[in-house]
């Protein structure tokens, strides 16, 4: 990832830190939530935090 950004999300009362970069094809925003590693991709820096967010959270509630 280049030029990669530091995001933070608070997560069911979990606080996150994340990365967000530029990837080949997209964005990429990649953070560690509960011991296992989460990655996704968007069009945006901003659409692939809010997908990191949606998944973390999609986690949280299993």
């Amino acid at each position: 990832m280049s030029g990669a950004k530091r995001f933070y999300a608070s997560i069911d009362g979990e606080q996150v830190e994340g990365w967000v970069g530029k990837d080949k094809g997209g964005f990429r925003a990649s953070a560690d939530f509960r011991g296992k590693p989460v990655a996704v991709r968007g069009d945006s820096e901003s659409e692939a935090i809010r997908k990191w967010h949606d998944k973390a959270n999609h986690m949280a509630n299993e």
